[in-house]
């Protein structure tokens, strides 16, 4: 793998089984897995949280990476990460109906 395969982020989009957690708190350490290598803006820059429905981005807030772990040979990443931001339904519904990545 080379260096052009670490993917960079501003968003931290994951599913249930990647560890969005069920109730959702502010200033609550979560954990995530992702597949492959990715780098996350850190503290003190913020990232968009989105909880990914069946490939459908739910923009829920944004978040603190807390914790950075990317594993080169696995390509894999895991982490931790803190809510700072809830967004009220309709910040919610705004963000969701323009932020879509491109099919």
């Amino acid at each position: 793998m080379a260096a052009a395969d670490l993917i960079l982020n501003d968003t931290l989009q994951i599913t249930d089984a990647q560890g969005f957690p069920k109730n959702l708190e502010l200033n609550k350490e979560y954990s995530f897995e992702k597949e492959k290598r990715r780098l996350y803006r850190l503290p003190p820059a913020r990232v968009f949280l989105a909880h990914n429905k069946n490939g459908v981005w739910d923009y829920r807030g944004e978040a603190l990476i807390t914790e950075l772990n990317i594993f080169p040979l696995e390509s894999k990443t895991t982490g931790k990460f803190k809510a700072v931001k809830i967004y009220s339904d309709e910040h919610r519904k705004v963000m969701n109906e323009n932020m879509q990545p491109a099919a």
